[in-house]
């Protein structure tokens, strides 16, 4: 991961701390906010700024994440689906991720 994109994940991790969405939901979002503990938000922005910085933007803002799914699974096994919605560079990029427990305390995550 360059230096680039991990600044932009972490621009984006501090903006998100305090931003309220304002707005509707995105189609086929349950709800405003994320399932995700603060350390699987911090791994998981990485890969965030990494994506929209391959659709373009090497500076994203801000970040808006929804719930998609909620949680499937026994617990240790849960999965479920978001959508972090990324503005900067004067647009907006959706970005969903699946994330997925790895046993206790653990997860993990794929952006689609």
């Amino acid at each position: 991961m360059t230096r680039s994109t991990r600044l932009s994940a972490m621009l984006l991790l501090s903006l998100f701390s305090g931003y309220v969405a304002a707005q509707a939901l995105p189609n086929g979002a349950l709800q405003v906010g994320t399932l995700s503990n603060q350390q699987l938000i911090q791994d998981a922005m990485q890969g965030v700024a990494a994506k929209v910085a391959t659709l373009g933007c090497q500076q994203p803002e801000s970040f808006q994440p929804y719930v998609l799914a909620m949680p499937q699974g026994s617990e240790g096994s849960r999965y479920w689906r978001e959508l972090w919605v990324v503005q900067g560079c004067s647009s907006e990029f959706p970005v969903e991720i699946r994330f997925s427990e790895a046993g206790l305390g653990a997860a993990n995550y794929v952006i689609e």
